[in-house]
């Protein structure tokens, strides 16, 4: 008798490495499954390493880690492209009235479809999510979370002032939404699912939301996940209303947001202090490119955090985000540093958005590269059969997304898409 069914896929081979800081390549590799949905073996191919193995030949294919969007709004999918100002003109426009919609749980769960078909799609595996205000629809977003297979990070939207009454919800009922949603699907799967804490950003949270929202983050070990100085505009918002903070990051800070499992998107127009204390923290920056680009937000500069040693993942940020690949967010973070006078080479993008995404999450032991023993979030990106070598499979992935497409997306093992 034989031992458990292998299953692998034969192809090109790209990988970030927990413990080197380039990628590997193999030209004719084979991923190597076991019957738990984890890899097993990756190395060139050879009869040796495809003995019992369920072989798929997929060359000229490239086989990836699956992508990590680290940010991005599950009842703003509709509204992509919605040209309508900056920040906060363009949320009192566009998102406030769309987000509205998802009182209506049958709306709710349409989009949801929409969504996770989207992601898997894109080649994404792991996905951080913000709902809408409403419990129910964030109901229905974990709900078709959890039968999509993907892996994903999502949470109740808290707005408790300075928004619209249809999106506004007392802190204390919020919080007790929030509790019972982590109650219901916090660690679903084996860890699969898990639920972060999701204030907007500080203008629309009094401190009681804030301060509440860190305690059931902190006694459930949660994530957090909120925006930090994405437009100049905000800023001023935010120390108005918080007029006891001493900058921005101050707000998060005394009410107790900040750790190692702290999301804090933009960071475009943050002092050298505020970044020392993001550090500090062990909080994680999420960078938005495409978004910062479209709403004429300002530049992030990648190298703020970089040089400190703070763990950066990427986000598409739909819907201010046009796209949801992934693979066009690295581009995009390429022309974004061109733009400010750095560089950023291209095999160090292709990181960010798989391994230096999973090491944000805290996730790299079980995801964002192709190691034995890891789960297997893989997708195959299809490449024309003359695009060889390392140099040339790596920029077509980062800058040529339109000529290699994302065939097919695996989450442990399970086929998405």
């Amino acid at each position: 008798m034989g031992g458990p069914l292998k299953t692998g896929f034969r192809g090109k081979v790209l990988t970030a490495c927990a413990d080197a800081a380039g990628l590997r390549y193999l030209e004719d590799g084979l991923v190597v499954l076991d019957d738990q949905g984890r890899i097993a073996e990756v190395d060139a191919y050879s009869l040796d390493l495809a003995r019992d193995v369920t072989v798929r030949d997929v060359r000229p294919w490239l086989i990836s880690p699956g992508f990590v969007d680290a940010h991005l709004h599950f009842p703003q999918i509709r509204v992509i492209g919605s040209a309508s100002g900056p920040l906060l003109p363009w949320l009192e426009r566009t998102v406030f009235p769309e987000e509205a919609r998802f009182v209506d749980v049958k709306h709710a769960r349409t989009v949801a479809e929409e969504l996770v078909q989207r992601l898997a799609s894109a080649g994404t595996t792991t996905a951080v999510l913000y709902s809408s205000s409403s419990p129910q629809a964030t109901r229905v977003l974990f709900e078709m979370l959890s039968q999509s297979g993907i892996r994903a990070i999502a949470g109740l939207t808290l707005m408790d002032q300075n928004c619209p009454d249809a999106l506004r919800v007392p802190a204390d009922r919020a919080l007790e939404a929030a509790a019972e949603l982590v109650q219901a699907f916090h660690g679903y799967d084996h860890g699969r699912l898990a639920f972060a804490m999701t204030p907007r950003f500080a203008p629309t949270c009094s401190r009681a939301l804030l301060e509440g929202a860190a305690q059931l983050a902190h006694d459930k070990k949660l994530y957090v996940q909120t925006h930090i100085s994405e437009n100049a505009d905000e800023v001023d918002a935010a120390l108005e209303v918080h007029p006891w903070a001493n900058d921005y990051l101050d707000v998060y800070e005394k009410t107790g947001l900040l750790g190692s499992r702290s999301l804090l998107a933009h960071a475009i127009h943050l002092s050298s202090s505020e970044w020392d204390r993001i550090r500090d923290h062990d909080a994680r920056v999420v960078h938005c490119p495409d978004s910062n680009f479209f709403l004429g937000s300002g530049r992030h500069r990648l190298s703020e955090p970089q040089r400190r040693g703070i763990r950066v993942a990427v986000g598409t940020d739909v819907a201010a985000g046009r796209t949801f690949d992934v693979r066009r967010i690295l581009s995009s973070a390429y022309d974004n540093a061109l733009c400010l006078g750095d560089r950023v080479a291209p095999a160090d993008l292709f990181r960010l958005g798989t391994l230096g995404g999973a090491e944000a999450l805290g996730m790299e032991k079980a995801i964002g590269s192709l190691e034995p023993g890891k789960d297997a979030d893989i997708c195959l990106i299809e490449l024309p059969d003359y695009v060889n070598g390392e140099a040339n499979v790596l920029s077509r992935v980062v800058f040529g997304s339109d000529t290699a497409l994302v065939r097919e997306t695996y989450v442990r093992g399970k086929q998405l898409v």
